[in-house]
């Protein structure tokens, strides 16, 4: 069974997102644990820093989910290429 060059890049972008996705579980589902070296609390500002990086995570995960998709469907349904045909001189939604 031979696999189009089409097939194995729809295969390894969806590969991607599947990982991305995995990555937002562990991202909404996850502990995070976190000590000093010195066992001293943790300052506050800390952790409202971490706090923000997982969101910004969070969110160049949604972002890239949502590119891959974009990818992924272009791959299987490409585009009309109306720019190669020739001009007849009749618009598209003109009437014959």
């Amino acid at each position: 069974m031979a696999t189009t060059p089409e097939e194995l890049r729809i295969a390894a972008i969806g590969s991607k997102i599947e990982f991305a996705k995995s990555e937002l579980q562990t991202v909404h589902a996850g502990r995070v644990r976190v000590a000093t070296d010195d066992g001293s609390e943790l300052p506050i500002d800390c952790l409202a820093h971490l706090g923000s990086v997982l969101s910004n995570y969070e969110q160049m995960l949604f972002d890239q989910i949502a590119d891959l998709e974009y990818q992924q469907e272009l791959l299987r349904f490409p585009p009309d290429k109306k720019e190669d045909r020739e001009d007849d001189g009749i618009s598209d939604n003109q009437d014959t």
